[in-house]
């Protein structure tokens, strides 16, 4: 199945290759939070082709609330696992720290797009500068979570 690896290239000749299941166990991400994330991005990607080519008027805001729909989605997700797993296997540690690390993951990744959107929308909608935080501070987010993710694999491939 091609879709169940991803290439990674480590040099100019040679390509390896990440399976799905360690992509997903590494990140600590199931399929079906992929699958959301992925149709959220295609649509807000179509909104964002039919603002720049002028056939809708919508704000940048609008173009990204289909990845804010889908965070959403996954949050509640996340919430669910966790509420069955805590009832059913009568096991709290383990579910408890895996629904915090990714609720974490999830505030991060949406403060990071609410802070771009913010910059984008007022520096190319109304062509000034109505957000003065720098890029620098938008990305934050960002790091933190590329840290976090770097604790989750060492944690993942040390067990």
């Amino acid at each position: 199945m091609w879709a169940s690896k991803i290439a990674i290239k480590i040099s100019n000749s040679r390509m390896v290759y990440i399976s799905l299941r360690e992509f997903t166990t590494w990140l600590d991400v199931t399929v079906f939070e992929l699958w959301i994330h992925f149709a959220s991005i295609l649509v807000s990607s179509v909104l964002l082709f039919l603002k720049l080519h002028n056939f809708m008027t919508i704000s940048y805001q609008w173009v990204a609330a289909p990845i804010f729909i889908g965070i959403a989605f996954v949050a509640y997700f996340i919430f669910i696992i966790y509420m069955r797993s805590c009832v059913d296997y009568k096991d709290y540690r383990g579910p408890t720290l895996k629904v915090v690390f990714n609720m974490i993951r999830l505030t991060l990744l949406t403060s990071f797009l609410y802070l771009l959107i913010n910059k984008i929308s007022g520096e190319l909608e109304n062509s000034e500068v109505a957000n003065q935080n720098t890029y620098s501070f938008i990305f934050t987010p960002i790091w933190i979570l590329l840290f976090l993710w770097c604790a989750q694999i060492c944690r993942a491939t040390s067990s």
